[in-house]
Order: C-alpha cells, then structure tokens, then sequence
C-alpha cells in the first residue's frame, strides 16, 4: 500500500492546497499529518471515508475534521468536494525554477511565469467578501493608519500614497516607536491596517493588539490565515504564496501583495464614483 501511494503522490496546486500552504506553519502536529497527506495524496483521500483516512494517517477523526475547520472549510465532506474541483481543473506549476546558468531571455521568461503563477494564486484563494468587507472599511473609516516593518514597510507607503489621492485620511509608519502614540489617538471607528507577510513579527504584533483593545477595526494582508496577527484582525486578505524560490522577502511576495493593494484601491475609488 505505501509503495502503491508513494507511486501516485502528486503536487498539485489548487485552491485548497494553497489554504493549506498558508495554514501550514501554524497547525498542530497531528493537524499536520493530515495536511501533508491530502497535499500528496488528494485523488486517494477523495475515495476514503474520514475514519479510514484519519487511521492510516494515524490521527483522530476530530482532527481531520479541526483540520478542515482550521483551513476555512465546513467539513470532510465539502474537503473532498474542493479537492476534487481542484484535481478537475488540473492545475500544474506553470513556471520552472530559476539558475544562475539561466541566460537574461530566458530568466525574463521565468519571471514573467512566476509573476503570473503569483497573481494567479493570489485570486484564487482571496476572499471577496473580505476585499468588500475591506474597502468597505476603509471609506467609512475616520482615518486609517497603516504599518508595516522591514520589507513591507514600502509597501504600507505606497498603500498610503494611494489612499490619499483618493482623498481617503490616512497616514502610515515603520516607527514602533511611534506606532503605539498613533494608536493612542485612533479608535472605534479608524482602521488600522497591518503588511505582514508571516503575520508573527513581533512588534507588529504588540501594535496589533493594543489597535484591538482601543476598539480599532484591524485589517491585515499576509500570506498565513492561521498567524497570530490574522486571529486577532477583523479582516484577512491573504496571498497565495505557495512557494519562496526566491525568499520570504522575494519578489513573489511583493508581486502578490502589490496585487491586492490595486485591487483594493481599485475598488475603492469605483465605490466613491458610485459605480459599484
């Protein structure tokens, strides 16, 4: 049987394997092995009831089911349901890796790929009711404060720069310094948006949670559904980054963020055009 598994383990990359790639970090090690299995094995777990996939991964039928609720799915039913779409759609990597042997046409190529790939991901596992729910936010708001440490911290300018041409009163920061006395001054109804790419960093964490106990409506866009910022912010817009050929602050990351941000800006200024 393990060899006959090992022979039809597959990579595939759909909307549920990119949840689960941005769940991963933070499961249990139990949630884990579930996770792992259904990554490598999707067409064998869409034919096995819950008990027997939860004793050949050797874990409870509970946690199959935790493991479903953990990723943004009701149930082990509705699993196999998206796990058989995704097979359906037969999503393949679309680009190769990137060598330093790679000549400057051909390493064009495989950015532009890789670009694609980003973007591509990153639509499919954003959720529209939080992008509403988000520009929604952000117009309603009194004011938005938008933070950002290391890499992300340009961004949260250029978020800024943004929303202000579209006469929205926003200010941003790298300083934690300074964070905390801004924070001091905002409150129910002000918006505090966070960059976080691995939704752990310290002290953006701190900024996070003295936002939420002033009453602030925190919006965050990361790459990790389950990190501690996204438990403690009202709305998670997530990147679908299911690898890092290039790092955690690689050009993927930026891509996929920047992405989100148009996006969102877009939808922003249609909203005060009344257009949507």
């Amino acid at each position: 049987m393990e060899k006959a598994l090992e022979k039809n383990k597959k990579n595939i990359n759909g909307k549920v394997f990119l949840k689960i790639n941005s769940a991963f970090i933070h499961l249990g090690k139990a949630e884990k092995r579930v996770a792992t299995f259904v990554k490598n094995y999707p067409e064998e777990v869409i034919k096995l009831p819950i008990n027997v996939l939860a004793e050949k991964v050797g874990v409870s039928v509970s946690t199959v089911i935790r493991l479903c609720r953990r990723i943004g799915i009701n149930g082990y039913t509705d699993l196999k349901i998206d796990i058989t779409r995704d097979l359906a759609l037969n999503y393949k990597k679309t680009y190769s890796e990137i060598n330093s042997n790679d000549s400057i046409p051909l390493l064009l190529n495989k950015v532009q790929q890789l670009f694609s790939h980003t973007i591509s991901n990153t639509f499919k596992i954003l959720s529209i009711s939080a992008l509403k729910e988000a520009y929604l936010n952000i117009i309603n708001s009194d004011s938005v404060l938008i933070i950002g440490a290391g890499g992300t911290a340009a961004l949260a300018k250029l978020l800024n720069h943004k929303l202000l041409k579209l006469e929205i009163n926003s200010q941003w920061s790298d300083d934690f310094s300074l964070i905390p006395l801004l924070i001091n001054k905002i409150g129910k109804n002000n918006v505090l948006f966070v960059l976080s790419h691995s939704g752990s960093t310290n002290l953006v964490y701190d900024a996070v949670v003295m936002a939420k106990k002033k009453g602030c409506r925190i919006i965050i866009l990361t790459n990790y559904l389950q990190s501690p910022m996204a438990k403690k912010s009202d709305i998670i817009l997530a990147t679908g980054i299911d690898e890092q050929p290039l790092g955690s602050e690689g050009v993927t990351t930026r891509m996929a963020q920047i992405s989100i941000i148009e996006v969102l800006c877009l939808l922003i200024e249609l909203k005060k055009q009344e257009i949507l």
